[in-house]
């Protein structure tokens, strides 16, 4: 029994048999190589590629089907062929725009030491953004099944459906297009909204970061330049209630969950807005704080550094 209670005990505690263990590491970081793994965000890495793969499956599910009024005026707004902000041209803007600017200025302005680790650091910030807002878009859609605004034009009722009785899509609506009838049960939240909010907001606080706009010598144009992708974003998810695409609940849902999103994907691996070194990663700036703090002297000059002759 005794032998039984030492194995259990020792199996219970295998991690803690000696300090190399810690919850943020699990010991890895004592190994050299695995050391620079966890530096490069090998496990964000796989995460991602994991959602690239799932993103492409999860439009895909089959939405709930709400029953509905054909004399329901909320739902009989003409179907708009041409869209403002395309699918494709959402990815443009939410997407390529911000990949651009931050490798750009991310290589530009990034001393030569952190320009490449500084620059992917971003980069994966902004797609995990991305996919965990679409991805999360998607199934939040298919699980809510609420109808466009421009559903029974998507429908095409019978001439006899009965008004004033709630029906279903299967038993009233005449169309060939599935596929177009499927996805106007796809409203909410707002697709293209959560994700420009997740890649333009992610880079407003990015810029934010870069430019130091909390600084108290920053000027009023530094806070502009950030603000812009946000307010590009505005425009995107506003557009969607001009095509009859969505409702404007679901335009405030999917902006929210998308800024929530690039919020906390940004914060992740950068500091607070009002610290001096905003635009530095996280771990950059715990490996200057760890190699300096057995210096006293080299410490305080640290944290009293004029940030306006400063760079990463």
């Amino acid at each position: 029994m005794e032998a039984v209670k030492g194995t259990l005990f020792s199996i219970i505690n295998y991690f803690h048999k000696d300090d190399r263990y810690n919850r943020v590491t699990l010991g890895l970081d004592r190994n050299p190589s695995m050391k620079t793994l966890i530096r490069w965000r090998f496990a964000d890495v796989f995460i991602l590629g994991s959602m690239s793969v799932l993103f492409m499956f999860t439009y895909y599910i089959p939405p709930f089907q709400r029953q509905f009024f054909v004399d329901d005026l909320t739902i009989s707004h003409p179907f708009a062929e041409n869209e403002r902000v395309s699918n494709s041209g959402l990815f443009f803007y939410a997407v390529w725009i911000p990949l651009t600017v931050i490798i750009i200025i991310g290589l530009i302005f990034t001393k030569p030491a952190n320009k490449v680790y500084v620059t992917y650091i971003s980069v994966m910030g902004l797609l995990i953004a991305v996919f965990t807002a679409s991805i999360t878009t998607d199934i939040l859609k298919n699980f809510i099944g609420r109808h466009r605004p421009d559903f029974l034009a998507r429908c095409i009722p019978r001439a006899d459906t009965p008004t004033g009785v709630m029906v279903f899509a299967k038993d009233v609506c005449t169309t060939d297009n599935t596929d177009r009838l499927m996805d106007g049960f796809r409203t909410t939240p707002s697709g293209h909204s959560s994700i420009s909010f997740s890649g333009l907001g992610y880079l407003s606080f990015w810029l934010a970061g870069q430019l130091i706009v909390k600084h108290y010598q920053s000027g009023a144009w530094r806070s502009i330049v950030a603000f812009a992708p946000s307010f590009g974003a505005s425009l995107i998810a506003l557009s969607r209630t001009e095509d009859y695409r969505h409702h404007f609940i679901d335009v405030i849902i999917g902006s929210i969950l998308g800024l929530g999103i690039g919020y906390w994907s940004y914060f992740r691996y950068f500091p607070s807005l009002t610290s001096t070194k905003a635009f530095e990663p996280l771990i950059i700036s715990n490996e200057h704080s760890g190699s300096k703090i057995h210096d006293e002297d080299e410490s305080v000059e640290y944290h009293t550094l004029d940030t306006t002759q400063e760079d990463v």
